[in-house]
């Protein structure tokens, strides 16, 4: 009996164990999901292999997202964090390593080769910063926050005849850095950094509104009002905000004004942004 017994326990052990690998290593790899997408957007993955994106398509390590013009994708990481990717822009998900809790090993990088995005960061950016970060092909992104928008603008982009070649971050809470060669800037709310190259020191300019808007934040609801709300593109970023300020135990600074996502297009530029 102790025998057959002590079977029983160790093949349960057995199947408990693997039933937790399988667990893991249905995640394994998978950086988020699509929540939104808007026009014409394409996935591309490490075998270079394109697809149409669609709402609910898994994003994995190494996919690149591409958007068309007056096109657009919301995607859900899967530590709770968004990216928006705006018109005309390519993203790749470098990296991303999340087991559910907090081990050291998390990480989330991202590479914004063309156009713009906006990023809310989710648990890795919020307990480990420096295992977060934005790479764009002149300077790196760094986060100190939760909530910025970031554009990469080349010779060939559109905007090109509105901003000068570079990649520029706006911060709508919390803080940023942007790094080059030559040094790091911060950027706070409701400021905008500018890196023109890699050999060039970043540095704080006015707001160039060509490429990002302030506005005041919405009139709240009153309780009962079901009147119906027009959905904007970065609507359910906004509402994140508000469930992370809901129960994070330690609220990040808040933004007295708040920006809207607008529709821009971008092209690949040197700097890379630090959350």
């Amino acid at each position: 009996m102790n025998t057959a017994n002590n079977t029983i326990i160790i093949l349960s052990i057995f199947l408990v164990a693997c039933l937790m690998l399988v667990s893991r290593g249905a995640h394994a790899g998978i950086a988020g999901h699509v929540m939104f997408v808007n026009g014409s957007v394409q996935i591309t993955n490490s075998a270079a292999q394109t697809r149409i994106l669609q709402k609910g398509d898994v994003i994995n390590e190494s996919d690149t997202v591409i958007t068309a013009k007056n096109s657009s994708a919301q995607i859900k990481m899967r530590d709770g964090g968004y990216i928006v990717i705006r018109p005309d822009s390519q993203l790749k998900f470098d990296s991303f390593i999340f087991s559910g809790e907090e081990d050291g090993s998390e990480r989330s990088f991202f590479s914004l080769l063309k156009g713009g995005i906006r990023a809310i960061t989710g648990l890795i950016g919020q307990r480990n910063k420096k295992s977060y970060r934005i790479t764009t092909p002149d300077s790196t992104i760094g986060i100190r926050g939760t909530d910025h928008e970031t554009y990469v603008v080349t010779a060939d982009s559109p905007l090109a005849a509105v901003a000068p070649i570079g990649t520029y971050n706006k911060v709508n809470r919390g803080e940023t850095t942007i790094t080059t060669e030559k040094g790091m800037i911060s950027v706070l709310p409701n400021q905008m950094g500018f890196a023109g190259a890699a050999d060039q020191m970043p540095q704080l300019q006015p707001l160039n509104l060509n490429l990002f808007t302030v506005a005041p934040p919405p009139t709240p609801q009153a309780k009962g009002d079901k009147k119906a709300v027009t959905v904007r593109e970065d609507a359910v970023v906004d509402n994140a905000i508000q469930e992370q300020d809901a129960v994070a135990e330690n609220p990040v600074q808040k933004n007295p004004v708040q920006a809207p996502i607008t529709g821009r297009t971008g092209g690949p530029s040197s700097p890379t942004l630090v959350f």
